[in-house]
């Protein structure tokens, strides 16, 4: 006898459940289709170094003048406005203190603007603070504009979320909160120097205690760091050492403070406590701090703890240029021990780092071996493009570039540096060859809907022309004579040219 197996007839009407399962299977398996078979699937990956743009909120005491140093410091750090507020010096005193620190960064395009003054507020230490030079006095003018108006103009022109990094009293947020509440989603958060937040005590919050109510009851993410009183975080003696032996601009302008006598003598006393110091390492670092985010506002996070050691590592290493920011795609970090490099390399090492940084350092020895010898022009194209990211306030892969050095050696050799240190390159699409028919040691860079012209100064230019032909006279270009000398310039000018200053830079209106 044969057996027959008939399959049981299942009508889905019977189970309007299965029928609702079943029609939303079929949507994500369509679209899984097109998101498979979509002409974007092959994005592009996420960029390996992080950037932030941040306003500055200071009354200048002199852990103020550090924090602000290190943040000017840091090429992935963009900073829009510095406004001061009253506490540690009143806000025209700090005005005339940033002033001088930015001319010490040479940078002259970030507005600073002052706040209303504080009924009250006067410090003890505020003397002493007022003896503390920043820097040269600045022959900047200076424009007596309104914290809040300026806070609220950049928020509203911000093209992305903005960081507010405060390091005192919270007068200015808080009267923004008051005016215009509708700008408080153009701020990603809030980063606040206060001894403690359960209870809310310490001078940056008795100064101005309505305004920090009236921010911590805003919703706006608020990260308040606090030293927590340990004792063993201390910018002292040793710290002043590291500056002293570095090289670097940041040592340079930090050694200068630290050496009046007003100051050495605090700073024998061991006084220095690392306080808004603290919140660049959180903003640069955020692993070393053990952050408290269950609290009874959802919008306020505190750290509980914090790496000491860490956090004095990750200092000392911005100071002396050795610091490093962005995520390697092979390397845990990019080697720069001695013994790895050619001897004629090695003795620059120290002295490149130093001068220009981690970043440039790291260009420069990517690019000589991508271009496969070590010339002047892939040289030029590398500082030039971190110059670019400096400008833009980017990491690596952000950058759109149009090339005007050609495809014939020697300019040609500037687009190698160019693709390196910028990250846009041939595969990614994101540098292009200007069709023109001169060729010059120049790019455009763009960034959103922003784009700067960056080309090698006429003297500098000259000068490169000119040992090219002293090679070609003396060796001919197929005599490795002629290829010693070329290694011998580039090295030269790799330790000799400062990104900052052999460059005209343009800024491009852009056309409607």
């Amino acid at each position: 006898m044969d057996i027959i197996i008939r399959k049981p007839t299942i009508n889905i009407k019977d189970f309007p459940d299965i029928k609702l399962i079943i029609q939303a299977m079929r949507k994500i398996f369509i679209l899984i289709s097109i998101l498979l078979f979509s002409k974007n699937i092959w994005s592009q990956p996420l960029p390996v170094k992080l950037k932030h743009t941040i306003i500055i909120d200071t009354d200048c005491a002199i852990d103020d003048m550090r924090a602000i140093s290190l943040l000017l410091s840091r090429p992935e750090i963009t900073i829009k406005a510095i406004l001061l507020s009253d506490g540690s010096l009143s806000p025209i005193e700090g005005a005339g203190k940033v002033n001088s620190l930015l001319k010490e960064f040479n940078v002259d395009n970030i507005p600073v603007a002052c706040g209303d003054l504080l009924k009250g507020v006067n410090p003890p230490w505020r003397e002493f603070n007022r003896q503390i030079n920043w820097g040269k006095e600045s022959d900047r003018q200076v424009k007596v504009l309104n914290a809040v108006d300026c806070l609220r103009e950049n928020l509203k022109n911000a093209n992305e979320k903005v960081i507010l990094v405060c390091l005192g009293p919270l007068t200015n947020i808080a009267q923004l909160i008051n005016n215009d509440m509708g700008l408080a989603s153009k701020i990603e958060r809030i980063i606040w120097y206060n001894d403690s937040v359960k209870p809310l005590l310490g001078f940056n919050y008795v100064c101005d205690k309505e305004s920090a109510d009236k921010v911590f009851k805003s919703k706006i993410r608020i990260d308040v760091i606090s030293n927590l009183n340990k004792e063993n975080i201390l910018f002292d003696s040793s710290m002043n050492a590291v500056c002293i032996e570095s090289k670097t601009r940041l040592a340079t302008v930090l050694r200068n403070v630290f050496s009046q006598p007003v100051v050495i003598e605090k700073l024998q006393q061991n006084h220095f406590r690392l306080s808004d110091d603290l919140l660049v390492l959180y903003l640069t670092n955020p692993e070393l701090f053990d952050i408290n985010i269950i609290t009874d506002e959802l919008n306020v996070r505190y750290n509980k703890d914090y790496d000491v050691p860490g956090i004095k590592q990750a200092m000392t290493d911005m100071i002396n240029g050795t610091y490093f920011s962005e995520r390697n795609i092979v390397f845990n970090r990019f080697p720069i021990q001695h013994e790895m490099f050619n001897y004629d390399i090695r003795p620059i090492i120290d002295s490149a780092i130093a001068r220009y940084g981690y970043d440039e350092w790291k260009a420069n020895v990517m690019t000589d071996e991508f271009h496969g010898h070590l010339g002047v022009f892939s040289i030029v194209g590398a500082k030039m493009g971190i110059k670019a990211r400096e400008l833009f306030g980017v990491g690596a892969d952000m950058i759109e570039v149009t090339t005007y050095a050609g495809t014939k050696p020697p300019y040609s050799c500037l687009n190698d540096g160019i693709q390196v240190s910028t990250g846009a390159t041939l595969g990614m699409g994101t540098i292009h060859l200007a069709n023109h028919s001169k060729t010059k040691p120049s790019a455009i860079f763009t960034y959103k809907d922003r784009s700067i012209r960056i080309s090698l100064k006429k003297e500098y230019l000259e000068q490169v022309d000119a040992d090219i032909k002293e090679g070609i006279m003396k060796f001919g270009l197929m005599d490795d004579g002629y290829w010693k000398l070329i290694r011998h310039n580039a090295l030269k000018y790799w330790v000799e040219w400062d990104r900052n200053k052999i460059f005209d830079i343009e800024e491009l209106i852009h056309k409607n």
